[in-house]
C-alpha cells in the first residue's frame, strides 16, 4: 500500500489553526531543517504546513492548484459576501479593476499630507501631554479604522460604531455571532450611502466603487457592499498588527530605535519593511488543495489543507541572512507579506503608506520614546486571532512630555 502524505504528523500537541504557539519562530525554524514543509495538526485535521521562502511563493502564484476561493467560501463568505477573495477568472479580474485604482502605489502618496499625517496627529493629541499612554488601545487599533473611515466619506460622528463592526468583522473566527450582527448593520447603514452617492458623487471611495467600471461594467450594490465589508478586517485591521508589532519590535530592539530616530527620513520606510518581515500581521494563510496533485515533490491528496507559511518564509536562511535578528538596515522589501499572485493584497501600498506615516509621527509627537518599566510582558507578538494573527496586546510606553 502507497503511504498517504498525512499518515503521520510532524509535530502533535499543538494546534496550528487556534492555539498561541510559544516561539513560533522556533518551531518554524526547527521543522524547516527536517524538509521545507510538515504534516500538522489545523483545526482538528491534518494540514501540509509550506516553510519556505520559495515553496510559499510558488504556492501563492500557482492559484490553479490552491484556489484561493475554496477556502474563502467556507471561512469569510458568510460574514463578508461574495468578496475578491472568493472570486475567480474575468468576475474577480474586473471588480478588482473598479475596487483597486485607489489603491495603487502611485496613489497612496497623494492621501499622505490630507488624510493620513492629520488623522495620527489627532489621536496623539488626545494624550500626547500626559507623558504616557498605551498605544495599542490609544493609537494602533484606532488608527488604521479611521483612515478607512474618513476614505470611505462616513460621517466623523459615527466612527465609534464603525470601529466597533471592524473589530467584530475581524474576529469572526472566534466569534461568528458578533461577526454576523456587525455585518448586518453595516449592511443596513451603508445601504442607503451607495444610492445617496450615485446621485450626488463626491470623491470619497464608496462614490468611486458606485460609478467607476472596468471592461465596460459596473459593480451591483452587493459587489459593492462585499469590498466594503473585506475593507475592514482585510485592510484596517491587519495594519493596525503590522504598526504594533513594528513598535513592539522597536521598543525591545534599543539599538534599532535609536538608529532610526538618528535619521527618520532615511530609515522610516526600512524600519516598516523590517517590521513586516520580522513579525508579518498574516503569519499563516490557509488555502485547500482540492484535487490530489504532485507539486514540486509533494505528492499531497485531494482536498488537503493547505497552510502557507509567510512568517517562516520571511525568516528563511535561504534568503534573509541572521532572519532571527530585526535590523532596519537590512534594507530588504518584502512583497511576500502581502501575499503574491492576482489575489495578493490590494492595499498593500496603502498599508505602507499608513504604516511609515504613523511611525514618523510617533517619533516626531513622542521624544524618547520607549516601554515603562515592567511592560515587556504585554509587548511581546502573541496570536490574537488563532495561530495566525499576530500582535502585541499593549504597548505601555513613555516619552519627555
Amino acid at each position: 500500500m502507497t503511504a498517504n502524505l498525512l499518515d503521520s504528523l510532524d509535530v502533535e500537541g499543538v494546534d496550528f489553526a487556534f492555539e498561541d504557539i510559544a516561539d513560533v519562530h522556533a518551531m518554524l525554524a526547527r521543522l524547516r531543517t527536517r524538509r521545507p514543509f510538515a504534516v500538522v495538526p489545523f483545526a482538528g485535521v491534518r494540514a501540509v504546513l509550506l516553510l519556505t521562502n520559495e515553496l510559499v511563493s510558488a504556492a501563492f502564484k500557482d492559484e490553479s492548484t490552491f484556489p484561493p476561493a475554496a477556502v474563502y467560501r467556507m471561512t469569510t463568505q458568510p460574514v463578508l459576501g461574495k468578496t475578491l477573495q472568493c472570486m475567480e477568472g474575468a468576475e474577480h479580474r474586473i471588480a478588482r479593476g473598479v475596487a483597486t485604482p485607489p489603491f495603487r502605489r502611485n496613489k497612496v502618496s497623494a492621501y499622505v499630507e490630507p488624510l493620513l499625517e492629520p488623522i495620527a496627529h489627532e489621536l496623539i493629541d488626545r494624550f500626547q501631554a500626559r507623558g504616557h499612554a498605551d498605544l495599542i488601545a490609544e493609537f494602533t487599533n484606532t488608527y488604521p479604522v479611521l483612515v478607512i473611515s474618513r476614505l470611505l466619506g462616513l460621517p466623523i460622528e459615527d466612527e465609534t460604531v464603525v470601529h466597533r463592526w471592524a473589530h467584530d468583522l475581524f474576529y469572526f473566527p472566534m466569534d461568528p455571532q458578533a461577526a454576523m450582527r456587525a455585518s448586518r448593520e453595516f449592511t443596513d447603514y451603508v445601504t442607503p450611502l451607495l444610492a445617496e452617492r450615485r446621485r450626488e458623487p463626491g470623491d470619497d471611495l464608496i462614490s468611486m466603487l458606485v460609478t467607476e467600471s472596468s471592461e465596460g461594467q459596473f459593480l451591483d450594490d452587493e459587489q459593492v457592499l462585499s469590498f466594503l465589508r473585506l475593507l475592514f478586517p482585510a485592510g484596517a485591521d491587519t495594519t493596525m498588527l503590522a504598526l504594533g508589532n513594528t513598535l513592539s519590535a522597536l521598543l525591545t530592539h534599543p539599538d534599532q530605535l535609536a538608529l532610526l530616530e538618528s535619521d527618520l527620513d532615511e530609515h522610516t520606510p526600512w524600519a516598516v519593511w523590517e517590521g513586516l518581515r520580522w513579525e508579518p500581521p498574516v503569519g499563516l494563510l490557509p488555502r485547500a488543495c482540492p484535487a490530489a496533485v504532485e507539486w514540486n515533490g509533494i505528492a499531497i491528496p485531494a482536498l488537503t489543507p493547505m497552510i502557507f507559511s509567510i512568517n517562516a518564509a520571511l525568516r528563511d536562511p535561504a534568503v534573509y541572512e541572521r532572519p532571527d535578528e530585526f535590523d532596519i538596515s537590512r534594507r530588504k522589501q518584502v512583497m511576500l507579506a502581502f501575499g503574491q499572485g492576482p489575489h495578493s493584497c490590494a492595499g498593500n501600498w496603502l498599508a505602507i503608506a499608513e504604516l511609515t506615516t504613523a511611525l514618523k509621527v510617533l517619533l516626531q509627537r513622542l521624544p524618547g520614546l520607549r516601554l515603562q518599566p515592567g511592560a515587556d510582558a504585554d509587548a511581546k507578538v502573541i496570536s490574537q486571532v488563532g495561530t495566525a494573527l499576530r500582535g502585541p496586546t499593549a504597548l505601555h510606553v513613555g516619552w519627555r512630555a
